[in-house]
């Protein structure tokens, strides 16, 4: 019986999905991300081995078996690119490696044509036309990824400095920082944001999910912004009529104010589409 291996790596997580020749989920590990800006290429490597050795633990053999991986980082700079497919390729010779938003696009698409809209840790938009790929965003933290958690994060941190020193009207957002770090002044979280240099990016992200359930127009004003931005990046594409549109990452499938401002602002040729399948899945569809 066939089998198949998916692996999504993204900036904050790693899953490693198996499924069975009629694309049933049969079992799973989860690891830490393995970003290469977070663990290396040696890191890369080793969490996937780590992995392998552990499904073959459990019987399976990966000489016959469909291996696809969707991982972070897996862009443009083509020195970047080499380090990951010498880390992946030396564990699984043979795998299928795609960046990690063209990995979950082909999922939530079922290998049809249209946009992948993708807000996680960073965030980008695909468009598929027939064999074709075209990209906006996806720059990366450093200069821009508009929209992401590490994009609202920061916003975030800027509006509960304002509030902390009297530049904005306090709102929950102010009390729940402080509760979620049990400060006892806000300046206390200079030092934990400097505690935090090497996982910045992440650290920064997770303010955007600790202020998603508060009442606060501040918020809520980042939140907007945040759609706006992202529903530019598929706007932005050349579209030829109705067009199915997906959306992928934390962001956008669990702050419902980002969605609610993503749909408010497309463009009415958008109809957008869900999945029930998981990201991983790609690995089944890729074989077939």
């Amino acid at each position: 019986m066939k089998q198949y291996l998916g692996i999504d790596a993204g900036g904050t997580h790693t899953r490693f999905l198996i499924f069975d020749d009629k694309g049933v989920n049969i079992d799973r590990i989860d690891r830490d991300s393995i970003h290469f800006m977070r663990v290396g290429f040696d890191g890369i490597k080793k969490v996937l081995e780590e992995v392998r050795l552990e499904f073959e633990k459990r019987g399976y053999d990966f000489e016959s078996m469909g291996v696809a991986i969707g991982t972070a980082g897996y862009g443009e700079d083509q020195q970047v690119r080499k380090g990951i497919e010498d880390a992946i390729w030396g564990v699984f010779p043979k795998a299928v490696i795609m960046n990690d938003a063209k990995f979950a696009m082909a999922s939530a698409l079922s290998m049809n044509d249209g946009v992948y809209l993708i807000s996680g840790t960073g965030s980008i938009a695909f468009r598929k036309q027939d064999c074709n790929y075209d990209r906006r965003g996806g720059f990366g933290y450093l200069l821009a990824d508009e929209g992401s958690a590490f994009w609202i994060g920061k916003r975030i941190l800027e509006v509960f400095t304002k509030e902390a020193d009297g530049r904005l009207p306090r709102t929950d957002l102010y009390t729940a920082i402080m509760h979620h770090f049990e400060l006892t002044e806000a300046y206390d979280l200079i030092s934990i944001a400097n505690n935090h240099q090497s996982d910045y990016r992440t650290w920064v992200a997770q303010f955007s999910k600790i202020a998603g359930n508060v009442q606060s127009v501040h918020a809520d004003n980042v939140y907007e912004r945040a759609g706006q931005e992202l529903a530019d990046l598929a706007n932005n594409f050349e579209l030829n009529g109705k067009t199915k549109i997906a959306f992928g990452g934390g962001v956008l499938l669990n702050n419902k104010h980002v969605y609610n401002a993503v749909v408010k602002n497309l463009s009415p040729d958008f109809e957008v589409v869900t999945s029930d399948h998981p990201v991983e899945y790609a690995a089944y569809l890729l074989f077939q």
